[in-house]
């Protein structure tokens, strides 16, 4: 079998399928079913200390749309629409320790990685739970910048509002960093002027590598019943985005020279190469394992 592994911000990785942060990943049993699988990596559903943003992923809504708009029922072809709207972890971050310690130990013995996702409503916030992870093993944690919508959380400075202000974006990436020991990825939102700007300035600011990037958000209207899509605005993926997904990794290796997990538009082996040949050194994927199953990772 070939070779291929991989070295990201000074960690290696059995081959570059990491899973990304998703409700696959907000248990225990979930994390060791993505390391059984065969992913190098899985990241953890985003831990919040911000009970509302907890409560978004309890209240999450989907729809698989085709090119035409419409609900896809049954088998779910290669090219789809995911449209959904979801939060973060529900587990209150403080119970999240013991399950974080056992799934890193199970990680390790499989040659893998467990890294950890971030987002709280402080300063504070931000760095004790990037502790509480580093405490329990994870040799890499990722600052989720990209999720929630703005429109699902107002008077919440999270999620893409930190990723759509350079300075504040800086500062979070600054305080995590010099906290913690282990390398801090951002994960970027492509909500902004310039993604490029957003990355060079996390890059600065201690940042030791990006996710590249969230989904779109997007407005989806059901013609049929005179209707949004699951009520309104939702984040927008699926393999058809990755032309989109590929500009800001290209633009990123080639500008800001920061190592790059690309994500949103993976389908199977085919996109892996096109992001890898772009700059990306880690793929992260997500809605085609919701959809075919922890199999479709081998």
């Amino acid at each position: 079998m070939a070779n291929l592994e991989v070295e990201f911000c000074g960690l290696a990785f059995k081959n570059p399928i990491v899973v990304s942060s998703i409700e696959p990943t907000n248990s225990l049993e979930g994390l060791k079913r993505c390391v059984d699988a065969g992913a190098a990596g899985a990241v953890v559903k985003t831990i919040t200390d911000v009970p509302q943003l907890a409560a978004l992923t309890r209240h999450a809504k989907y729809a698989i749309l085709d090119q035409e708009g419409k609900a896809i029922g049954g088998k779910v072809p290669r090219s789809y629409v995911f449209y959904s709207r979801s939060g973060y972890s529900t587990r209150p971050y403080r119970e999240w320790a013991k399950p974080l310690r056992e799934a890193q130990r199970y990680a390790e013995d499989n040659g893998a990685h467990i890294i950890g996702s971030v987002g709280a409503g402080t300063v504070d916030g931000w760095i004790e739970i990037a502790g509480m992870m580093e405490d329990c093993g994870l040799r890499m944690i990722e600052l989720n910048f990209g999720c929630p919508h703005p429109s699902l959380m107002e008077g919440t400075r999270a999620g893409m509002l930190l990723g759509q202000d350079p300075e504040l974006a800086a500062e979070i990436t600054s305080r995590v960093a010099e906290a913690v020991k282990i390398p801090v990825i951002v994960k970027l939102t492509p909500q902004v002027k310039d993604v490029v700007e957003i990355a060079q300035a996390v890059k600065e600011a201690g940042a030791s590598g990006v996710t590249v990037i969230n989904r779109y958000v997007g407005f989806a209207v059901d013609i049929e019943r005179g209707r949004p899509w699951i009520g309104g605005p939702a984040g927008v993926g699926g393999p058809w985005v990755r032309f989109l997904t590929l500009r800001w990794v290209h633009e990123i290796y080639t500008k800001v020279g920061i190592p790059i997990a690309g994500t949103n538009g993976i389908y199977d082996w085919r996109e892996a190469v096109e992001f890898l040949m772009t700059g990306a050194r880690l793929m992260e994927v997500g809605s085609v394992l919701m959809l075919k199953g922890y199999g479709h990772i081998e």
